[in-house]
């Protein structure tokens, strides 16, 4: 990075250099401001005695280390001048001939001293300023924002303290612009939840004992916690609250509660200086620099327009017209400040083919060809899945990166990291003992790539248009090293992306096909896309239920049910699959389990609560013969597909009342899925079931027909199904459409479970089924929970224990393999299975790692 600073001094590219120089502070000063053994952090954890005593060990180490990392603190402070050279540069808009010279001779000293700083500084990551990468901020703000304080500290000397990462780079700018209007000011920075460094904590008392004030300048806030954070620390090193002032740049969103009470100052998002880059003459004039054309109109367009209304860019789409009445939708999208902003370019220079044509880049926005909306790709087509994987390979070979930065990037939330923290909540509260020792490095590993690139990370169809019958793929070089990054330096992460969980297998094996992958990555990928970013929680059950359900039927694959041959009736939740991870997923117990039963010349079949659409899919990843849904409502024979329905005509029509009548009602969301029953649920906050008064409405309104209903209460929904037909009914119909034998196993955990119990010649309860299934006459309890009861079920029936014999027993794994095995299994037991499980996955992880690459 140094050596860019003084690139750049030299071709005169004042912006450039002071963006390289506040990075190379953050960097530094982040170095320097870790917390020594997490001592600090630990005192707020202990009793008084105890936290006095681990500041002071704490302050102790702190001062040891700054005789041991003399150098850093040095070069950091002669690296905080040229930082603040340069912004004053970058607000006067220009820089001296002889001042440019000497801030280039001192960019020479700071990178002659690079090698005489600590390695381990050597090996640390810029992190992006949301600010100048992701939020179309300017320079020409924080202007503003200096202009609009400047007369509340007009004589007083003031102290900007930027929040890092965005405040780093903020907070120069800030101080050179009140600077300029004869305000005194200097800069720090502070990162949330660190103590400051010693310097700063000596400046801030030096301002406030002079009576000065305090700026505090940071991203637009989103929750408003990290400022809050900033200013108590603030507060306890011993600035007044009334010295401290708040420089907001907002959102449309406004003012984060945490952040109310505080003095503040605000430049709404209309006044962004981002908006003159945006008027019709700024777009003809900038479009003619960019393409030597001349465009005599810009029409802005309400359509596609995105401004202010989150932490994203915004996006402007205009009609142009050139001199020779040609007509052109162009979209002027924000890319970034600076060199921040020319990523854009150098993605489309990588990838011509596969993306809208890029006019050029300036001033922060990207000008480029924009697609109509009817041509966004809606559906996965598995014919399409080879040109989404060229693009992938297309972007790997033009974009390639030096190493995996990633793997140096714990705590911030890279991929891997993800991945492994969505796993570690398969162990309950013992998964953050198992995720660092265990989890970390086992996922590291599975994460491995051998060619690392600079990867798109926002693959989705929703990012790809179809233009004359060619796919194009927008957004290209949006989140990667934004704010929205998702840190991965592996292709196979944006081939994941492309439709995770989707619900075309064929489609999904089509891209995996096209571009092959190990599927343990290829699983972590897509779980992760998967992954809403801010609750940490799955947006689509379904979709991540099925990714893991694919990956076990290739990983431990099914050898097909045999044609005849007696049913098993497996209940999917509480016995099949367990909704630790946050969604539904089939375990390898289970599968091993529903493996070992058909190479045994049964036929296992879902009988189950959920829709006819689930059961079809659980058909199709694992081979199975058919399946019961919607409690008994509807057979499925998957060989011929064919639906059969138990229902009366008056029962559909009754039931299409209800669902009526429930959507209808304020808050309460109904599931189109399911089409034999009515699920319904609790849209608001938490979902949850329907609350009991308006399930009592609009039974109401359905007269003396109700008692044609039967309700079934969840913890997460309620569901609705007419009282003729019980999973019992829905098993005898498919035994029938099979024509099975006798029923041989049916295995359930809840009272709706009951009635396809008198059909089998062994009914049998795991050991987390509910008290009536518990207590129903000839129900076999069984010792063990969840999955291992069903495999305690399978291997009563069979006569041994399940993958014992030649004949059922899995082919041998990779290490890898039995590793992602082992810890998706974590919920075969429950809760008493749960040491045992992470002892099999230590084991495993320890075996992984003895693997080496590979």
């Amino acid at each position: 990075m140094s050596a860019h600073l003084v690139e750049c001094l030299e071709r005169n590219q004042i912006l450039d250099a002071f963006l390289l120089s506040a990075g190379a502070v953050q960097i530094v000063e982040d170095y320097l401001q870790r917390d020594t053994l997490t001592l600090r952090r630990a005192a707020g954890a202990a009793g008084a005695a105890g936290a006095w005593a681990l500041r002071v060990l704490a302050g102790a180490a702190e001062r040891l280390r700054r005789l041991r990392e003399g150098a850093a603190f040095s070069w950091c402070a002669a690296a905080r001048e040229l930082r603040d050279e340069l912004a004053r540069a970058v607000v006067r808009d220009g820089m001296s001939v002889e001042h440019r010279r000497h801030a280039t001779t001192t960019a020479r000293s700071l990178h002659e001293l690079v090698p005489g700083l600590p390695a381990r500084l050597g090996r640390e990551l810029l992190r992006m300023p949301g600010c100048f990468r992701s939020f179309d901020m300017q320079p020409a703000d924080t202007v503003l924002l200096a202009e609009d304080y400047a007369p509340s500290v007009a004589g007083r000397p003031v102290l900007v303290v930027g929040v890092r990462t965005s405040g780093s780079y903020l907070a120069p700018l800030v101080a050179a612009a009140l600077h300029a209007l004869g305000v005194e000011a200097v800069t720090i920075t502070a990162r949330p939840g660190h103590p400051l460094l010693p310097a700063d904590r000596g400046t801030l008392r030096e301002v406030v004992a002079a009576g000065g004030a305090v700026a505090v300048v940071d991203d637009p806030p989103g929750s408003g916690a990290a400022l809050r954070s900033v200013v108590d620390l603030l507060a306890s090193s011993g600035a007044p609250a009334v010295a401290v002032t708040l420089l907001l740049p907002l959102f449309d969103g406004g003012v984060p509660r945490p952040l109310a009470d505080l003095a503040r100052v605000e430049l709404p998002f209309a006044r962004w200086a981002v908006h003159r880059l945006l008027t019709p003459d700024a777009i003809l004039e900038a479009l003619s620099s960019l393409t030597g054309e001349t465009y005599t109109e810009a029409e802005r367009l309400p359509s596609g327009t995105v401004a202010g209304s989150g932490r994203k860019h915004l996006q402007v789409v205009y009609r142009v017209r050139t001199f020779d009445g040609d007509q052109r939708l162009i979209g002027v999208l924000g890319a970034g400040t600076g060199y921040l902003g020319r990523h854009a370019l150098a993605v489309a220079g990588a990838v011509p083919d596969h993306v809208p044509h890029v006019y050029g880049v300036r001033n922060g926005l990207v000008f480029r060809e924009w697609l109509d909306e009817s041509e966004r790709v809606a559906v996965a087509d598995p014919a399409d899945a080879p040109t989404y994987a060229a693009y992938v390979t297309a972007r790997a070979a033009a974009l390639p990166a030096v190493a995996d930065r990633s793997l140096q990037m714990a705590g911030r939330h890279p991929v891997w990291e993800i991945a492994s923290r969505l796993l570690s909540t398969g162990y309950g509260r013992g998964g953050l003992a198992l995720r660092l020792p265990v989890l970390d490095p086992a996922v590291r590993r599975l994460c491995r790539v051998t060619r690392p690139s600079v990867v798109d990370g926002a693959t989705g169809l929703d990012h790809w248009f179809r233009v004359d019958g060619a796919l194009r793929k927008v957004t290209a070089d949006v989140r990667a090293f934004s704010n929205q990054d998702r840190s991965c330096y592996d292709p196979a992460f944006d081939l994941a992306g492309v439709d995770p969980g989707g619900r075309n297998g064929t489609f999904v094996a089509a891209l995996q096909a096209a571009r092959p992958v190990d599927p343990e990555r290829f699983l972590l990928y897509q779980l992760v896309h998967l992954q809403d970013p801010d609750s940490g929680k799955t947006r689509n059950r379904r979709a991540s239920s099925r990714a893991v359900a694919r990956y076990l039927a290739e990983r431990l694959p099914a050898l097909g049910p045999p044609a005849d041959g007696p049913l098993c009736a497996i209940d999917i939740d509480g016995v099949l699959e367990a909704g630790a991870f946050g969604f539904s997923a089939i375990t390898p117990t289970a599968t091993t389990a529903v493996r070992a039963l058909a190479a045994h010349g049964y036929r296992p079949v879902p009988v189950t609560g959920r829709s006819l659409d689930e059961v079809r899919e659980r058909c199709e990843i694992f081979g199975l013969a058919g399946g019961v849904a919607e409690y008994g409502a509807v057979a499925y024979t998957h060989p011929d597909q064919h639906v059969r329905s138990l229902l009366s005509p008056d029962d559909q029509e009754l039931l299409d009342r209800l669902r009526d009548l429930l959507r209808a009602a304020r808050d309460i969301t109904v599931d189109d899925d399911f089409r034999f029953s009515v699920r319904a649920y609790r849209a608001r906050g938490r979902r949850g079931p329907v609350p009991a008064s308006t399930l009592d409405t609009a039974l109401h309104a359905l007269g003396t027909d109700r008692q044609r209903l039967r309700i079934v209460p969840g913890l997460g929904q309620t569901d609705i199904v007419a009282a003729t037909v019980d999973k019992g009914s829905g098993l005898a119909e498919l035994a029938r459409l099979t024509g099975a034998a006798p029923v041989h196993l049916a295995i359930g955990d809840s009272a709706s479970d009951i009635p396809m119990f008198a059909l089998a010649r062994h009914a049998c309860a795991p050991a987390n089924g509910d008290d009536t299934v518990r207590a129903a006459p000839g129900v076999q309890v069984l010792r063990s929970a969840y999955a291992a009861g069903l495999a305690e079920a399978a291997a009563h029936v069979l006569g041994h224990r399940v993958g014992a014999c030649p004949q059922c027993r899995p082919a041998p794994s990779s290490r890898e393999t039995a590793a992602l095995l082992a810890i998706l299994d974590a919920q075969s037991g429950g809760r008493r299975g749960l040491p045992g499980a992470a002892l099999r996955s230590a084991t495993q992880a320890v075996r992984s790692a003895g693997a080496g690459p590979g």
